[in-house]
């Protein structure tokens, strides 16, 4: 790799990262380090291409509905991104209208950001997969997917998991693998917990919710899907401008479908405790 290149693996897709500005690169390293830590810079073939520069970049027009344009503002750093889905290569631009203790946080929140958007393009164009809003939990090399927005208990579930594996207690990504089987992945888009670059056969998606009692419903596969749209499972992604004109509801909940087939979706209502693996361990022997 040459000066000013990094790499960033998820699920065996590669991402390369090019810095034209050693401030930004600088300024990246410490997100850097931890994804090192817990191993998503793994080299390999790249299948996107992103370039990190100085200088706003210019709105491209509406003629060609394959690039995705986006800008915004976070308090003194403007950023933008120019990405075109076709050939998976994008920029992100900044421009630093004042410096203060807090800029080197905002740039690196919103190339972590862009970034994340990169990947959610490729995995659903090419029909792979997508990160849902989750804990991921690797046991006796199974994973498991504990769904739901903010507040829920993801992380609380990673805490109760251990000494179980977590994959990641933020967000996880459920991708096809080569066999027609599922796989959930770590992702470094983290909360609390460290993340892990490792993937498992998914046995199972729990949408959950604090209780005083351990309960556990089936969830159709339909509507699964359904409660995975409504609880925004890539953040605000759906909701940016230009992306239904690349990445429609319809071709987005189509493949939600074909990653749920044959994985059981429960409703879960769980005790703050580690009693409800014993739940779901027992639910499994059942169905056995």
């Amino acid at each position: 790799m040459a000066a000013g290149e990094h790499t960033i693996t998820l699920g065996n897709i590669c991402c390369l990262i090019r810095f034209k500005d050693n401030f930004f690169q600088d300024t990246f390293d410490l997100y850097l380090s931890d994804y090192r830590k817990w191993g998503f810079c793994t080299d390999g073939s790249p299948h996107i291409y992103i370039t990190v520069k100085k200088d706003y970049i210019p709105h491209p027009g509406s003629q060609n509905k394959h690039l995705f344009y986006h800008s915004l503002e976070y308090d003194s750093v403007s950023a933008t991104i120019l990405f075109d889905t076709r050939t998976s290569e994008g920029e992100i631009g900044f421009f630093i209208s004042q410096s203060d203790n807090l800029t080197i946080v905002r740039i690196t929140e919103l190339i972590e950001s862009f970034i994340c958007n990169a990947f959610i393009f490729y995995l659903g164009l090419n029909n792979i997969g997508t990160f849902i809003h989750s804990c991921g939990i690797e046991n006796k090399g199974a994973g498991y997917i504990f769904a739901g927005p903010s507040g829920y208990g993801k992380s609380t579930i990673a805490k109760l998991s251990k000494p179980k594996t977590i994959l990641c207690d933020e967000m996880v990504l459920l991708r096809k693998d080569n066999s027609g089987g599922k796989t959930v992945y770590g992702t470094p888009f983290t909360g609390e917990s460290e993340s892990i670059n490792r993937g498992a056969p998914c046995k199972g998606i729990y949408f959950i919710e604090q209780s005083i009692v351990n309960e556990l419903l089936p969830v159709s596969r339909m509507s699964g899907a359904i409660t995975l749209m409504k609880e925004g499972i890539m953040g605000n992604f759906l909701s940016l401008k230009g992306v239904h004109n690349i990445f429609t509801y319809n071709k987005f909940f189509s493949l939600l479908l074909d990653l749920l087939e044959s994985i059981p979706c429960y409703r879960l209502r769980f005790k703050k405790d580690n009693s409800f693996w014993r739940l779901i361990n027992g639910n499994e022997n059942h169905a056995g």
